[in-house]
């Protein structure tokens, strides 16, 4: 078994000088010798729980270690550090801060700040210097609530220009994550407007890339304008429904804030397409403009996974 100086070594090594107690006592290092370690100076601790070697320079990278290491499994650095960490020039020093998953619990110790969050996907992570954080797009909608119109506004340009997160990305992580009185999203809406142009797409240019898509993709008859699927209670029609595999792909040509205004009433009539059975496939009109092949791709993707559901949910 490796001695505990070998296993501090090895950990610290890829953590800034940093390692947590339960790190070491699940690779077989005793609780004796952890205290023996810490009455003789041979580790520093940090936060409850988590300890640094002496020596090892006590920069920004090590004190971001030590959040993650405090705040557990699944924590990444977010908020304005994950923005220090992309380089974002509009961000000012700030509290080492990260964020874990909802579901979990941490007590802090009056060091960095921990935020809880009910999603924190895939698609919210990566990894820069080592360290997980939370991806560009993401970082942008968190700061947005504590920014002002001016300091949000030169983030985001700042972030499409460099080419660290275009304007659609972050859009589309603002959809995403965007619930009922979300702090910064109104703001953040209005100012993605204003960066593309800030006019909703012609429904009749938006019918035309639609088109394009479906023909493209040649994934089996569509109607046009059908009834939106449900057991009564919405009402409305669709942009397209393919009957084979009971797919809805709708084109979004709206303005940023009015999708996200337009969330709750989305989300009702995807539910109630889901609930006879009925997927919904939403497609930007940036994508379609900037990336046909990329949703032609996806769209059959989709019905090739499907293929069935539409004789399924017409004999039911």
């Amino acid at each position: 078994m490796a001695s505990l100086a070998q296993t501090v070594e090895r950990l610290a090594a890829d953590q800034a000088g940093t390692v947590a107690r339960r790190q070491l006592l699940a690779e077989g290092v005793g609780q004796a010798s952890v205290n023996r370690a810490l009455n003789g100076g041979r580790l520093l601790q940090v936060h409850r729980g988590v300890y640094r070697v002496p020596g090892a320079p006590t920069d920004d990278r090590q004190h971001l270690w030590a959040a993650l290491l405090l705040a557990g499994d699944g924590a990444v650095v977010s908020h304005g550090s994950a923005a220090r960490l992309w380089r974002f020039q509009a961000v000012e020093p700030c509290p080492t801060t990260v964020t874990i998953p909802h579901r979990r619990t941490i007590v802090g110790d009056g060091g960095p700040i921990i935020h809880r969050s009910r999603q924190l996907e895939e698609a919210d992570r990566s990894t820069r210097s080592g360290l997980p954080v939370t991806s560009p797009a993401r970082t942008i909608v968190d700061l947005a609530g504590a920014y002002s119109r001016a300091r949000l506004r030169k983030l985001v340009e700042e972030a499409h220009f460099d080419g660290t997160v275009r304007y659609s990305e972050v859009g589309q992580a603002m959809l995403r994550l965007a619930r009922p009185g979300r702090t910064g999203a109104r703001l953040l809406g209005e100012l993605l407007d204003e960066f593309t142009g800030g006019r909703e797409l012609e429904q009749s240019a938006l019918e035309r890339l639609l088109t394009e898509l479906l023909e493209r993709a040649d994934v089996g008859p569509w109607v046009r304008q059908h009834p939106l699927p449900s057991l009564g209670g919405i009402a409305g029609v669709v942009d397209a429904y393919l009957e084979d595999s009971a797919v809805i792909p709708e084109a979004d040509g709206r303005r940023w804030h009015a999708r996200q205004a337009d969330l709750r009433r989305d989300r009702d009539r995807d539910f109630a397409a889901a609930q006879c059975g009925v997927q919904t496939v939403r497609f930007l009109h940036e994508h379609l403009r900037t990336d046909l092949d990329g949703c032609v791709a996806g769209l059959r993707r989709v019905v090739a996974m499907r293929a069935g559901f539409g004789r399924l949910v017409r004999t039911t």
